[in-house]
């Protein structure tokens, strides 16, 4: 193509405001694909990545974003189709899953790609060698020949649709392996922010009886109600005692058949514990990237005879039925209603403290925005 470099945000130091950078936009080698982006939408994880919370796994400096859609600009020899089959051409609006090696045990044996200890993730690293543009606070991104790819269905808005390309997808993954929920369910929800807005809707579609959120700030509840929660619990206005003694109510003092924890933090992952029924089950999305460790006691566990499961990433097909659920389901869910402002490359810094802060839910970076 004619254009030699694409500009990007870059995090050259933790806790610090990205840099823009040129950087070149390499050839594509067979297999692989030059995409536009075209929306971008920001993650918890890259707010909590650039005050260097990830220092281990993240290589500055790095092209930040891991929620990302682009079209295509160029199409390496041999790819012609993306993971269901459908021709590809120049134009079109695609979504991507990481880099799996595909020649190891957790690739082959195990069918648990999204462990593969030789993966190459977006928005993770790699600004200073090629391929250059892993992320997507960028004019450019550069679709590894490893990455299966997934075009976006016409009629879905490309920040909503980057949106799903990460929480959406968590979730569904993650209750594919806790194994769903039946019209008898009631699902505890931990957690209001896009991952707990978009497990709620996977619950409700699903066929639970009765959904509660739990979370806050106010608005945010608000908002899983609009999504149409049955219950929403403030944790501002109430202790772990009353939010137990609500639950234990609502389910005639049983507690929850699943528990979805989508918070994000230690307090919340031990209280989980004391929400669902004994034979109930625990999904673990969140996780605890801050904080103390979780205290857990293992009798919980084995007297309690629950099924706990965590779940990181996901596969191609998670990306597939995410954005196909998001298509499908647009008319009942406000999913806009997730998106915050739109920041152009230069503003980067203050969309990740829109999402730090709790001012937005997933700001939206646009690289071809020019700041006013």
């Amino acid at each position: 193509m004619a254009q030699e470099t694409s500009s990007a945000a870059v995090l050259v130091e933790y806790g610090a405001p990205l840099q823009v950078w040129d950087l070149p936009i390499p050839d594509t080698e067979p297999g692989s694909i030059l995409v536009r982006v075209e929306a971008t939408t920001v993650c918890g994880t890259d707010a909590h990545m650039a005050n260097g919370g990830f220092p281990s796994i993240s290589h500055i400096p790095l092209v930040m974003g891991h929620e990302i859609v682009g079209r295509i600009v160029e199409l390496g020899k041999g790819r012609t189709k993306d993971a269901v089959g459908q021709e590809l051409q120049v134009g079109d609006l695609i979504a991507w899953a990481y880099a799996w090696c595909g020649e190891c045990f957790w690739c082959n044996v195990a069918k648990q790609p999204t462990l593969c200890p030789n993966s190459k993730s977006y928005g993770w690293g790699g600004a200073d060698t090629a391929p250059y543009l892993l992320g997507g606070f960028s004019e450019f991104a550069y679709i590894l020949p490893r990455c299966k790819v997934i075009k976006v269905p016409e009629g879905l808005d490309s920040a909503i649709a980057a949106s799903t390309t990460c929480s959406l997808r968590t979730v569904i993954h993650g209750f594919e392996k806790i194994g769903g929920v039946s019209t008898i369910d009631t699902v505890v929800i931990q957690g209001a922010g896009a991952v707990g807005l978009f497990a709620l809707a996977y619950a409700l579609r699903g066929g639970a009886k009765h959904v509660i959120t739990i979370g806050a700030p106010k608005d945010r509840l608000e908002l899983a109600s609009r999504w149409g929660a049955h219950s929403v619990i403030d944790i501002e206005s109430t202790t772990r005692e009353d939010r137990v003694a609500a639950i234990r109510d609502l389910t005639d003092g049983r507690g929850a058949d699943l528990v979805v924890e989508c918070a994000g933090n230690s307090a919340a992952l031990t209280e989980g514990f004391s929400l669902v029924r004994r034979g109930g089950r625990y999904l673990v999305l969140g996780g605890q990237s801050t904080g103390e460790p979780a205290k857990i006691m293992g009798a919980q566990l084995n007297i309690g005879q629950l099924h706990v499961a965590g779940t990181v990433s996901a596969d191609i097909s998670h990306y597939y039925r995410g954005l196909t659920f998001a298509d499908q389901n647009q008319g009942l869910f406000p999913f806009a209603t997730l998106l915050g402002n739109r920041y152009p490359l230069s503003q980067a810094t203050d969309a990740l403290l829109a999402i730090s802060t709790g001012r937005e839910i997933r700001p939206i970076i646009d690289p071809h925005l020019m700041a006013k």
